[in-house]
């Protein structure tokens, strides 16, 4: 699977499919937003979540490594 396959997917396919063969790899915070990380095969899935609403607004797939700067502080 690529990551435009991924993001291609229905919301909760994406969820399941991160629930049950990702690895999540670290969580950061931001203002009044929950970032999770996840490991899935060969790509990298990010989730942001509205702390306060338990809303998530934002999937996003990606390989480039550039994005995971944010967390690396995380990282061990």
């Amino acid at each position: 699977m690529k990551p435009s396959d991924f993001s291609q997917l229905p919301a909760q396919q994406q969820l399941d499919t991160l629930y049950f063969a990702g690895d999540i790899l670290a969580n950061r915070y931001e203002g009044d937003a929950i970032f999770l990380l996840y490991n899935l095969r060969d790509f990298y899935v990010e989730l942001q979540y509205d702390a306060y609403n338990s809303q998530l607004h934002q999937v996003t797939a990606f390989r480039n490594t550039d994005k995971l700067e944010p967390y690396l502080p995380y990282l061990a």
